[in-house]
């Protein structure tokens, strides 16, 4: 039996709406100083402050080609938002931290991004996010590889 549902579509239809809105308020908040997908890492390191963070992490997070996420970190090293920090047991490994240029960014990205998510789960429990959680996920196991 052929599924009709057209899920696929729906998930696509939503995440372009989802995209406008809450990418645009994070365009606004960084007012052109820094690109979309940094403003995304910067938020995401800021996230995770009580752990280390390793280019790696950013590939996972965002699901990213190592090749994409270096060229992103080098742009980023280049306009002062973030340092490349030796770690002392593995030469091979560079941990990421924020500049004070990007620190000071961080709180206008968090604060656009919350305001979006809280846009998207207004009228929404919080029972029904997790079930929606559920099914993401089984979603996603569905497509690997």
């Amino acid at each position: 039996m052929k599924n009709k549902s057209k899920l696929g579509l729906h998930i696509d239809k939503i995440n372009r709406i989802i995209s406008r809105k809450i990418d645009a308020a994070v365009i606004r908040s960084i007012d052109g100083k820094i690109t979309l997908s940094q403003a995304y890492v910067i938020d995401f390191i800021c996230d995770n402050s009580s752990r280390d963070i390793f280019q790696k992490d950013i590939e996972k997070e965002f699901d990213l080609k190592r090749s994409s996420v270096s060229l992103m970190l080098n742009n980023m090293e280049k306009n002062d938002l973030i340092k490349r920090v030796p770690v002392a047991e593995d030469a091979r490994l560079n941990k990421i931290i924020l500049t004070e240029k990007s620190i000071e960014l961080s709180k206008k990205i968090s604060d656009a991004i919350d305001s979006g998510e809280n846009q998207l789960a207004k009228d929404i429990t919080p029972e029904e996010i997790e079930v929606f959680y559920k099914v993401l996920g089984k979603i996603r196991n569905n497509l690997k590889d």
